[in-house]
């Protein structure tokens, strides 16, 4: 039973990072697989509380401690009893960090585990991926009815910019979720990483949610989690594969000839209208003010204002945004754990060794838009958090 265990709730904390289901009619931030997959793992902390490293223990321990206490001095400056939305999100960070340290003791420790949590991760970005054909055969507001999609999915269009997202309720979240297919395929694929079935799905998951979502943070963190193993490759001297890059690169040009021959419909100006040079201008004079508010804000809260919804902020709906996951992370946890965790997400960065290519993508997802809210990244940063303890994993 226990080895049962293990394997349901690795199972079951991969899909619920990459699968968007579940989603509660009517509440924007109600739970979903990734919170369902919280309150399974829970018991995964005493069942290898004897296998984790004494810190592991104190770190997840400390961790505990201090969201509790910060969430009990919220509530006590607010004075009113906690609502659905700032339960299930404090929920999702205490129960992550948690759990986190058990299951990279867990991962750390059995070759095996760690290979089935990433091919979760794989599957349910492709998944994600075929929520696309779902709604379009049933329907978006049928799926609404019955807590399959998300109040917030819908088709975003700007100028000839039609940005399609998931079931999922943006469509950078959703590219964010269907790129973790890049770092989860390269983990899988091992040494030879460069041609194995794995790496290839990963990155055909990324182009085709880039495709419909047109999501540059998302695709760029792809791109660096590949370069991020390219480094590993060095730093573990692996031997270079020509046949693998040469396939690689047949891939991408018979994908490119496919397109230009008109095998596929692709209106090109959406993804011109993306990369024009005034478009991206006044998107990061956007992003700036947007991180110059927040940042405001973190320093009028240092010890953070907790979570807010859209309707209770009312007109200040902006304010609730803040285009990059540290930074959201200060203004409602508070800024030392956001800069632990930003800390601890370099320092995981720095080992170079088979992870690595994870905890570069989260870094760089992370300092592009607020994903610090939702359950399934809430684990994930406390788990690439809980993995900078390790000694350097062999590729």
């Amino acid at each position: 039973m226990g080895a049962a265990y293990r394997q349901a709730a690795l199972v079951m904390l991969g899909l619920g990072v990459t699968l968007p289901i579940f989603l509660a009619p009517g509440h924007v931030n109600g739970p979903r697989l990734g919170d369902l997959a919280l309150l399974l793992a829970l018991p995964l902390v005493g069942v290898e509380w004897r296998r984790m490293t004494s810190v592991m223990k104190a770190a997840g321990a400390a961790a505990v401690f201090f969201l509790t206490v910060t969430l009990l001095l919220h509530a006590s400056r607010v004075g009113e009893r906690l609502n659905a939305s700032d339960a299930a999100f404090w929920f999702r960070w205490i129960a992550s960090a948690g759990v986190a340290p058990a299951v990279a003791s867990l991962i750390l420790r059995d070759t095996a585990r760690r290979r089935l949590l990433f091919a979760a991760i794989l599957i349910g970005a492709a998944g994600h991926l075929a929520t696309y054909g779902l709604r379009l055969l049933v329907g978006l507001e049928a799926l609404q009815g019955v807590g399959l999609a998300s109040p917030r999915a819908v088709v975003t269009t700007a100028s000839t910019q039609v940005r399609i997202t998931t079931l999922a309720e943006h469509p950078n979240a959703a590219m964010a979720m269907i790129g973790l297919a890049v770092p989860a395929g390269v983990i899988l694929a091992g040494r030879r990483w460069a041609a194995r079935p794995t790496t290839l799905a990963g990155g055909g998951l990324a182009i085709l949610g880039f495709v419909s979502t047109l999501s540059r943070g998302g695709m760029l963190a792809a791109v660096m989690a590949v370069l991020a193993r390219i480094v590993v490759g060095w730093r573990w001297r692996e031997r270079a594969r020509p046949l693998g890059v040469v396939l690689a690169v047949c891939v991408l040009a018979a994908g490119l000839s496919a397109i230009q021959t008109g095998w596929f419909d692709i209106d090109g100006g959406r993804f011109a209208g993306r990369f024009d040079r005034a478009a991206l201008e006044e998107n990061l004079a956007g992003r700036v003010a947007t991180w110059g508010r927040t940042v405001d804000l973190v320093l009028e809260r240092p010890m953070g204002a907790g979570w807010s919804s859209a309707d209770e902020m009312g007109a200040f709906r902006a304010l609730s945004v803040s285009h990059n996951g540290y930074l959201f992370m200060a203004r409602t946890v508070g800024l030392i754990a956001a800069l632990i965790m930003l800390g601890l997400h370099l320092w995981s960065a720095a080992r170079l060794d088979a992870l690595a290519p994870l905890s570069v993508y989260l870094l760089t997802t992370l300092f592009t838009e607020d994903l610090t809210q939702g359950a399934g990244f809430v684990f994930l940063s406390c788990l690439v958090g809980a993995l900078a303890w390790r000694r350097p994993v062999a590729p």
